[in-house]
This record gives C-alpha cells, sequence and structure tokens, in this order.
C-alpha cells in the first residue's frame, strides 16, 4: 500500500483551479505511535506534516505547485526512511542546506502543468501572493504555464502592462504593480491571457470571453502602508560562545584547546563579550543583533535548553542581559533571541520529572515518549539529569550501548527530547516565554527546527504571538523547499537562496540558468513584504564558511556578497565573514572571531561595509519590487524599482561582458563595480541607479 495519488486541483472561489491536490498514503508501521510525512517539502525533516490514521493506514494531503518533490515516511524516532514501496522512481534532489554535499534521494513526485494553455491560468485574490499592498502600490499576479506567452491586466478602468515576467523553471508569472489611487476603495479587474494565436479573459469564474471580473475592497487587501523594522534590515549573527570572552570570572571549568580547525566545547564568549564589541557592528552598519540560544544549558552551542526564562550562568546574568538591551536600543540595533519550540535539552526540569515519575508526572504529555522510562533510567540517570553533567550521562549510554533514544528526539540526539506538539499546555506556555522576552525588549525570536514542529501548532503560536506584538519578529529555521510555511512566520532562514547561488557560481553544481528560475519561485511564492523579510545568509553556525567554500577566492566571494545584498530580502553577516573568517562543517564553522586587526582580510571588511551602506542608502534595495533574469547565459541582472531604478549586473561566467548589452543603463549612474569601465570581467560585477 502506498503510492500518490493526484486528486484534482484544489478549486478556490468561482470554481477556479489552483494548485494540485496530492494524497499521500502508507501502511502504518507495526508498534508505530506516529507517523510523518517528509520530503523537501519539510526540509526533509518529520513534524510538520504528521500522518493521520485510518485503520491501518496513514495518510495525508498537500497542495502543490508543479515541480519535481521527493518524500518518504517515517515512523517515531526511527532513523531510516520509508520510501514509498509502491512508487518505482525514486530522485536526488538538491541537499539545500549543504550544497557541497551530495543530494537526497526519496521517492519521486512529479507534477507536470496541463498540457492545455488555458488549463492553467491561476489568480487567487485571498492569497497575498496574488494580491497585496505595499506601500502606496497594489501588486497583482497571474501564474500560468510557458505556453501562455502575454497577459494583461485591465484594472482602475485601463489595461496594464506587467512590470516583470517572472520565469519560474515549469511556468511563468505576470506581476503587476498599480499605484493605489489609480484603483480607487472598491475596484474590480480581470486579466487577458494570450496563447498559440488566441487571447482570453480572466476573471473571477475562470477563463472565457466575458468573463465576470473579480471584485474587492482596497481595505481588505492584505499588506502594510509602511513596512515593519523587519522588512529590509541588515543582519548580524553571532555564536556567543565563539564571540568575545568579556567576563573571565564566569568561564566554563573546562575550555577548549584547539580552535582552528575547532572542536566541541566550551570557548568562553559571553554577554559583557557582545556588549564590549556593539562599536564593531555600529561600524559595520548593521541593523539587528542575532544571538543563538543565551538560556541555561547542558553543552556550549546551548540548542540543548533547561530553562527559557533565564541566562546561562556561563553567559553572564540577567542584569548583563538587560544592560545589552539598553545598549543596543541606544546604538539603534534590534535583538533577535534563538529558542528551541521544537524540543527542550534533556535537563530541563519537565523532562527529568516525566522520567522520574513517568505517567504520573504532569510533564509526561509534554514529550513523545515511546517506552517506559524505568527501563533505562535509575535514580543515577536523574541525578546526572537534575545537575545536567552531560558527560557523565553520554558514558552512562556508551557503556550501556544505548543509540536510540526511547522518546521522539532531535535527529535521534538524547540530550534534545521532541516536544510533544498536541498537548495544548505546550502552546501556553510557550507563548508566556515569548510575553517575558518582549519585555525585557527582545525585538524576536529565531525558531531552531521550526520546520519540525507540528503544522497546527506552529500556526496557533505564531497568531498568539502577533497577537501580543505585531512589531515582534517570527523567523523561522527552514532548510530546503519554503513556500509551505509561508503562513506561519514572518521570515525564514532563506538557505533556498544560499544554495541556488553558491551551488551555481561557486560550486558550478547547478546551471545559472536554474538558480535563477529557482529565485524566481521563491518571487512568485511570496508577497512582497515577506520576500523583503527573508534572512539571505551565505552562512550560518550550521555550514561551512562561505570563504572557505569557494576556497579564498575573492572575486567569487565578491560577487556572492554583491548578489546577497542586490536580491530582494534581508542580508546577514555570521560574525567573522566580514574579516574573512574561515572554517569546515560543524564545529569548526564556530571557531573564535579574531579580534587583532592585523589578522583580518580587509579588503573583504570593506566589501561588506561597501554593500551594507549601499543596501541602507537605496531604498529600492531594502523595499523596492524586483525583477531578476539571465543575459548571455551566465549574466545575472536583476533590477528593483520604488522611486527610482537600480539595476545590478553580475557576471558569473568566464568571459568579459559589456554592461549595456545586458540592461538599459543608459541615464543611470554606476554606484559600485568591480573594475572601471564598461565590461564587466568574469565574475565581476556593477550596480547602477537612476539619479
Amino acid at each position: 500500500m502506498g503510492l500518490y495519488k493526484v486528486v484534482g486541483r484544489r478549486v478556490i472561489e468561482g470554481g477556479r483551479p489552483k494548485e494540485f491536490e496530492v494524497f499521500f498514503r502508507t501502511k502504518w508501521r507495526r508498534g508505530a505511535k506516529r507517523m510523518y510525512l517528509v520530503g523537501n517539502f519539510t526540509s526533509w525533516f518529520p513534524g510538520f506534516k504528521r500522518l493521520a490514521k485510518t485503520g491501518e493506514e496513514g495518510h495525508a494531503r498537500l497542495n502543490l505547485y508543479p515541480g519535481a518533490y521527493a518524500y518518504w515516511f517515517q515512523a517515531d524516532n526511527a532513523p531510516s526512511p520509508i520510501l514509498d514501496e509502491e512508487n518505482e522512481r525514486t530522485a536526488v534532489l538538491p541537499n539545500i542546506m549543504h550544497p557541497e554535499k551530495p543530494g537526497i534521494r526519496g521517492s519521486l513526485l512529479d507534477l507536470t502543468v496541463p498540457e492545455g494553455p488555458f488549463e492553467y491560468v491561476i489568480h487567487d485574490e485571498k492569497d497575498p501572493a496574488y494580491l497585496h499592498r505595499f506601500s502606496g502600490y497594489v501588486v497583482f499576479r497571474l501564474r500560468t504555464g510557458k505556453r501562455v506567452e502575454a497577459a494583461w491586466l485591465h484594472a482602475g478602468g485601463g489595461d496594464v502592462g506587467p512590470t516583470a515576467v517572472h520565469e519560474l523553471p515549469l511556468e511563468r508569472v505576470f506581476e503587476f504593480v498599480v499605484p493605489e489611487e489609480r484603483l480607487g476603495e472598491m475596484f474590480s479587474y480581470h486579466f487577458q491571457v494570450c496563447a498559440e494565436g488566441e487571447c482570453l479573459e480572466y476573471g473571477f469564474n475562470g477563463v472565457g470571453r466575458g468573463v465576470r471580473p473579480i471584485k474587492t475592497l482596497r481595505r481588505e487587501v492584505p499588506g502594510f502602508d509602511k513596512p515593519k523594522w523587519f522588512m529590509g534590515t541588515v543582519y548580524y549573527q553571532i555564536f556567543v560562545d565563539s564571540f568575545y570572552n568579556g567576563d573571565p570570572s564566569n568561564d566554563p571549568p573546562v575550555k577548549i584547546k584547539r580552535v582552528a580547525p575547532r572542536e566541541h566545547g566550551y570557548y568562553g564568549g559571553d554577554l559583557k563579550g557582545v556588549l564590549a564589541k556593539v562599536d564593531h557592528l555600529v561600524r559595520l552598519g548593521v541593523e539587528a543583533v542575532y544571538l543563538t540560544p543565551i538560556y541555561p544549558a547542558g553543552t556550549y552551542h546551548r540548542y540543548d535548553v533547561r530553562d527559557y526564562l533565564s541566562v546561562d550562568k556561563y553567559l553572564g546574568d540577567i542584569s548583563v542581559f538587560n544592560e545589552l538591551v539598553r545598549e543596543l536600543e541606544k546604538r539603534g540595533l534590534k535583538l533577535v533571541l534563538d529558542i528551541t519550540l521544537h524540543h527542550t535539552g534533556a535537563c530541563h526540569p519537565f523532562f527529568v520529572d516525566a522520567l522520574e515519575h513517568g505517567r504520573a508526572s504532569r510533564y509526561w504529555e509534554w514529550y513523545n515518549f515511546l517506552d517506559d522510562p524505568s527501563k533505562y533510567v535509575d535514580q543515577g540517570v536523574v541525578r546526572m539529569l537534575r545537575d545536567c553533567d552531560v558527560f557523565a550521562l553520554r558514558e552512562y549510554l556508551r557503556r550501556r550501548a544505548l543509540t536510540t533514544p526511547f522518546y521522539e528526539s532531535f535527529f535521534s540526539n538524547w540530550l534534545m527530547p521532541k516536544i510533544n506538539h498536541e498537548n495544548p499546555e505546550t502552546l501556553d506556555y510557550f507563548v508566556g516565554v515569548a510575553k517575558a522576552w518582549m519585555e525585557r525588549g527582545v525585538a524576536g525570536f529565531r525558531i531552531d527546527v521550526a520546520h519540525g514542529i507540528k503544522e497546527d501548532w506552529l500556526w496557533n503560536y505564531y497568531r498568539r504571538v502577533k497577537e501580543l506584538s505585531d512589531d515582534f519578529l517570527i523567523l523561522g529555521e527552514v532548510c530546503d523547499y519554503p513556500f509551505l510555511y509561508r503562513e506561519y512566520m514572518d521570515s525564514y532562514m532563506n538557505y533556498w537562496l544560499r544554495y541556488w547561488l553558491v551551488s551555481s557560481i561557486a560550486l558550478k553544481k547547478t546551471e545559472v540558468r536554474q538558480a535563477v528560475e529557482m529565485i524566481n519561485l521563491q518571487i512568485a511564492n511570496h508577497p512582497y513584504p515577506q520576500l523583503f523579510s527573508l534572512y539571505n545568509l551565505l552562512g550560518s553556525h550550521d555550514t561551512p564558511r562561505v570563504k572557505t567554500l569557494v576556497k579564498g577566492d575573492k572575486r567569487l566571494l565578491k560577487l556572492l556578497i554583491a548578489l546577497n545584498f542586490t536580491l530582494p530580502g534581508s542580508p546577514a553577516v555570521f560574525y567573522g565573514d566580514e574579516v574573512g573568517l574561515e572554517g569546515g562543517d560543524d564545529p569548526d564553522n564556530r571557531r573564535p572571531m579574531p579580534w587583532d586587526s592585523k589578522e583580518w582580510d580587509l579588503e573583504l571588511y570593506e566589501a561588506y561595509k561597501t554593500f551594507i551602506d549601499l543596501y541602507k542608502g537605496l531604498e529600492e534595495l531594502r523595499h523596492g519590487f524586483a525583477s531578476v533574469r539571465l543575459c548571455h547565459d551566465d549574466v545575472v541582472v536583476v533590477e528593483r524599482w520604488l522611486k527610482r531604478r537600480v539595476v545590478g549586473l553580475f557576471n558569473a561566467g568566464s568571459e568579459p561582458v559589456e554592461a549595456s548589452r545586458c540592461a538599459a543603463i543608459e541615464g543611470l549612474r554606476e554606484v559600485v563595480s568591480s573594475e572601471p569601465g564598461q565590461v564587466i570581467g568574469p565574475l565581476g560585477f556593477k550596480i547602477f541607479a537612476s539619479p
């Protein structure tokens, strides 16, 4: 029993078909308590999509656009994926988080565009990706197959041509940006679409002739008159333990001896260290600081939280935290904290209580236990966890040859038991945690393993936190195909963009044309306010350093930096990248920040400063509408516009290209360039702006 089934197209108002509705099923595994649908649409991670059980069958539904997907099923904490036994086709899809590593194999789900050009025309006025407002404009989008050659919007009493046409791998999205004053308070509209010599209309009832127009009130169109602070900002991520030791009196008793390559363990960085280096952040020009977890935990990375409401003793205390918040606020910087809502630490008192008292514990239902803890845990283990003696616990597990936990956890890690997101108490508690840190001056949370949290819990958490403060950022860790998560968070880690830039330009694993199509896929699937909010990164605490990935090629690295600051989103700097810090896989990517400027790559430092200043100085780079296309197979052309027009040309190829052959740049001034003159050399770039 298995094999997905495409049951049709989802139907929206007026009887119009939208995405494909796909039904998945599999045999329920003997003894399994929970089963999950996993795929590139869930970052290859279980939790977001749980299978419903009917008899001996598990099943789930997804709404998906055309494309190649891969999937599998997973039972409880099982380490091995369960491929679809009735689907002989498999596919190896990119490892989005790690372009330098092999792809990931799963059962293939291949969705193609219908044959008839007018069978696949989509506009959903209830979906912000198709209709939204921003800063005095209304954005309309129409999605079609490649066989539709042209489209117009009829609105405000006249015809409007597309301001951009986004070319996707299998589709084409026509985008129309119209000033709000042209539309009136209540407006109606329809589209005209042309294919193979025939032009038809698209309206409330779909494609035809003399169609019924779509009517809406302008005030009901979702959007923003003014952007939130996180819609176009410059982030700086700090892995706190590795940043700077500002207070040796709170150092851990055992510290690492090898820092390059770095080994696991404490280095000694703390909150006073961050406070001492605020001037560095201000000089660099960043606007928001994102700290990896600062809560009490059993490890140096602190993703195994034992208390969500206080500060780890090796980092300082709440008074130091408050001082840091005050200083950042005084300097105009926002503070974002990392939080683990997918799992707690094994040392967390709730988990320890559940281990000690079993089903009698009020916290038993906080976790997904698969077996009776008394088979594995004695009072000695409970004491280890109460003391958070991680070394003793690991030795205990080694001696007893215990490999897979008897509870669901993060990647079968004993120190990170998964939270039971079906228990409403967990939602109430973590909303309370968000409220407490808001009151301490925190501007947002980055949610660790957001792609592994059950969808209805994540949806409810997002809405309840936004009710407390609409300005409080919810930024999720999503590591692959990110578009299912649009309604669950303001933003996410844009590993998707990073993959297509690095894999095509730096590693030459994919074609630049494919990268452009995939970037356009992201643009077309998001309303602009969310697009501007995406956390655009070249590296993080979970990836190799970007300078190491490009093998020290600074021309290539500066090309990637230039693109990261020009494409729509909020560009992020991982601490140390601005001075050329190198490092391989975790934990080597967390080397200590070098504070002796003699060790800095000053050429890179100046490049980062240049692009940060450019981003902050051109409103179009923060909040401008976007078009991305390809010229001469290897030149990426990025256009941004709002009040002015900005054009970026990025040569990913090995041959020089004359700038004027790729874009209309007459009357524009050059604002930054990799080299003088009108020719863009290999791995070079030029950015122009209107006066």
